[in-house]
C-alpha cells in the first residue's frame, strides 16, 4: 500500500511539474510604457518616441523556447517634439505612413542569456521590408505584473527609412537606437 501511495505522489508531482511549464503565461502591454528612438542630426542627438504600441507575449522565463512575441508599433504616433519634424518623418522618404502605418516584430525564438536576460529573434516588418532582428531584453516580475526593458540598434536604410537624398547618412545618422520599458499584465 505504501508503494502505491508513493507511486501516486510521484505521478502527481510529475503532472504538476509538467503542467507548470505546459502553458506559458499570456502577457499584454499596459499603459505607462515607453518606446523611444534616437539617432543624430549633423552630429547632434536627435530622437523621439512612439506613444502607441501593443505587445502580446506568451512567455515562461523558465522555458523561453516556447515563447511567442508580437509587438505592433503605430508609426503615426511617432513624436519628435516638433510638428515640422513629425511631418517630415511621416513623409514617403521616411515612414511613408500613407502606405505603412504600422511596424510589426514577430518572434517565436527566445533564448536565455543568463539571470533574467533574454534575446528574442524574429522578423521586423517596417515600411514594406522584412528583416531578421535580434532584440535583447530584461524580464522582471512582481506579483501579477511584469516588465520588459531593453535596447537595440537598427540601420534605418536596411528598411528604406530615409530614402533618396537622406540615404547617405551625411546629415542624419544611419544607426537608430531603439529603447523600451514596457509594463505588462496577464492577458484577459
Amino acid at each position: 500500500m505504501a508503494l502505491g501511495i508513493l507511486r501516486g505522489l510521484g505521478a502527481l508531482s510529475l503532472a504538476l511539474a509538467v503542467g507548470a511549464h505546459a502553458a506559458p503565461a499570456e502577457w499584454r502591454s499596459i499603459e505607462g510604457g515607453n518606446f523611444s528612438f534616437a539617432t543624430s542630426y549633423e552630429g547632434e542627438p536627435l530622437g523621439g518616441s512612439f506613444s502607441r504600441f501593443e505587445l502580446a507575449f506568451r512567455f515562461d522565463p523558465d522555458a523561453p523556447a516556447a515563447a511567442q512575441l508580437v509587438v505592433s508599433v503605430d508609426l503615426t504616433a511617432a513624436d519628435m517634439g516638433d510638428p515640422d519634424m513629425n511631418a517630415v518623418l511621416f513623409d514617403e522618404a521616411w515612414f511613408d505612413i500613407g502606405r505603412f502605418a504600422t511596424a510589426v516584430f514577430e518572434s517565436t525564438a527566445v533564448q536565455s542569456r543568463g539571470e533574467a536576460e533574454f534575446v528574442a529573434s524574429g522578423v521586423l516588418k517596417l515600411k514594406g521590408v522584412e528583416r531578421s532582428v535580434a532584440v535583447p531584453f530584461r524580464w522582471s516580475r512582481n506579483g501579477d505584473r511584469a516588465r520588459m526593458t531593453g535596447e537595440f540598434s537598427l540601420r534605418r536604410t536596411d528598411f528604406g527609412v530615409g530614402s533618396g537624398e537622406w540615404s547617405t547618412g551625411d546629415s542624419i545618422g544611419l544607426e537608430v537606437r531603439l529603447a523600451f520599458d514596457i509594463p505588462l499584465s496577464p492577458a484577459d
